[in-house]
């Protein structure tokens, strides 16, 4: 059906459409809200409304989404995050995580376990959206700071998004 649109094109709005689609809620609402008679005005403010959270969401999930495809399946099944690679993988629970990174070349998201396991799992991996709310679970997780870590691209260095709050006192 979309043989026609570039592969290019095709992923941005693969990537974007959710937050399009929550845009378009928004707008009917505020239309409704401005235009209808009766009742029709409070029910379009109450759905602008609501499309406006769904947009704030779905805009935050596309700047989590990353380009490209990468090798590998990720799975949040349980409480447990699991990466299946070619080259390996492995599973650490969300309640054992100790630290999250985001790698120097920003392709790949590093948990890193109490028991000092490193678990590296490519940011465009099949499933890469599960780990959206997976990390949104870890506690005085800031989604604000991964958001912007992950606008910024490539750095030096890997780069510390969260750390547990009760292993930076014992350290």
């Amino acid at each position: 059906m979309l043989d026609f649109i570039r592969p290019e094109m095709r992923a941005a709005l693969h990537r974007w459409g959710e937050t399009g689609g929550a845009l378009v809620v928004t707008l009917v609402g505020i239309w409704w809200g401005l235009t209808g008679p009766g009742w029709v005005p409070w029910a379009g403010w109450l759905l602008a409304l609501v499309g406006a959270g769904l947009t704030l969401g779905a805009a935050q999930r596309a700047r989590f989404a990353a380009p490209g495809i990468a090798t590998g399946v990720v799975e949040v099944i349980e409480g447990e995050i699991r990466y299946l690679g070619p080259r390996g993988g492995g599973v650490v629970a969300i309640d054992h995580v100790l630290a999250l990174s985001l790698s120097a070349d920003a392709q790949f998201w590093l948990l890193e376990a109490f028991d000092g396991t490193i678990l590296a799992i490519p940011r465009a991996a099949t499933g890469h959206p599960a780990l959206f709310d997976a990390f949104a679970q870890l506690p005085g997780f800031e989604m604000k700071r991964l958001l912007r870590m992950v606008d910024d691209g490539p750095a030096p260095r890997a780069r510390l998004i969260w750390r547990h709050p009760t292993r930076r006192l014992l350290t």
